[in-house]
């Protein structure tokens, strides 16, 4: 008989994204871009049908039934029946991928898809990205038929990915942004640039092992460059807290971030209801938090301190608004 896994045994969970949208917003074009981007990392594809994901042949190494090798390390596979099915099979292999992609159909409810995910421990969701086709979008809402799934859709949406903005008149993408942004949950929204996105929508930045209170990092994405100023730039903030922190606060300020920030991660050691001490890992996406124990792999970066990753649009007043938030955070800070 094996013995019973432990939490340094277990393995560390595998990342989940879903990318939704209404049919013929461009969601097979973000894959496809994502597929083939040089980001190094590992990406598992779950698609409805191989006949809506037109990959490149150059990429293509090896083909079965329901799996397709790629060249860069991917692999692209078929819903094909259950979605729980799907999802053990990949949880069950020896060599995982970092991310788990699933395209949901132009139809489906991408929330109702993370949640599926998310009933198998495997997996931890990082972001349910919305396609919103610029063309189209707004006429979409206001179809009778299907206007109402479009806008549940939407709000499912972590972030939202603007397409086709290059197929409008310069002048008019602000207000195509804007549209989008009224009627989304999260001011996440960027444009993509035929297809490509900044990967910090889907790939977590490393947790460093740093003392520093506040280490903040820029990602410019301005895709459209006569429209300068519209799409603001992605930032990666530090933050390391210096004393342990309350359970209770910190869970209800995480659930109270902006909706401009995307995503939080972090190692955070806090105190419990009875006193105790112990290191969690805290994950913040799609409206979600979790806090568990770190799995393994994840034991050897945590750090002696609390330290939390944020995603988004972080202007200096978001910056002061973290970090005042986290050191309220402590247990020896006055709530």
């Amino acid at each position: 008989m094996n013995p019973a896994a432990t939490p340094a045994t277990v393995r560390a969970p595998i990342d989940l994204a879903v990318i939704g949208g209404y049919l013929g917003a461009g969601k097979t074009t973000v894959v496809n871009q994502l597929l083939e981007a040089p980001h190094g990392k590992r990406i598992a594809v779950l698609v409805n049908d191989f006949g809506a994901v037109n990959i490149d042949a150059r990429l293509v190494r090896a083909r079965s039934d329901d799996v397709i090798e790629l060249d860069n390390g991917c692999i692209c596979c078929t819903i094909g029946g259950a979605l729980v099915d799907a999802l053990a099979r990949l949880a069950a292999r020896e060599e995982r991928p970092d991310l788990l992609l699933i395209e949901a159909s132009g139809v489906s409810d991408p929330a109702k898809i993370a949640q599926v995910g998310l009933l198998n421990g495997a997996f931890r969701l990082t972001a349910v990205l919305v396609i919103a086709d610029a063309l189209e979008f707004v006429h979409t809402l206001a179809d009778p038929l299907v206007g109402a799934m479009a806008q549940q859709q939407i709000d499912s949406a972590s972030a939202v990915i603007v397409t086709k903005l290059d197929l409008i008149e310069a002048g008019a993408r602000e207000r195509a942004v804007a549209d989008v942004r009224a009627l989304a949950p999260t001011d996440i929204v960027v444009a993509a640039d035929h297809g490509r996105v900044p990967p910090a929508l889907l790939f977590d930045a490393s947790v460093p092992q740093t003392r520093a209170l506040a280490d903040v990092r820029r990602w410019q994405h301005q895709p459209l460059g006569s429209n300068a100023g519209v799409f603001p730039a992605f930032a990666s903030m530090t933050l390391a807290a210096p004393d342990v922190l309350d359970k209770a606060r910190l869970r209800a300020w995480l659930k109270a971030l902006p909706r401009t920030i995307l995503r939080a991660k972090g190692f955070v050691r806090v105190a419990d209801a009875d006193g105790g001490i112990s290191t969690r890992v805290c994950q913040v996406a799609a409206r979600r938090l979790r806090m568990t124990p770190p799995a393994q792999g994840e034991h050897a970066v945590a750090s002696a301190e609390s330290v939390i990753v944020f995603i988004g649009f972080i202007d200096p007043e978001t910056e002061t608004m973290l970090r005042d938030g986290l050191l309220a955070c402590c247990v020896h800070t006055a709530a």
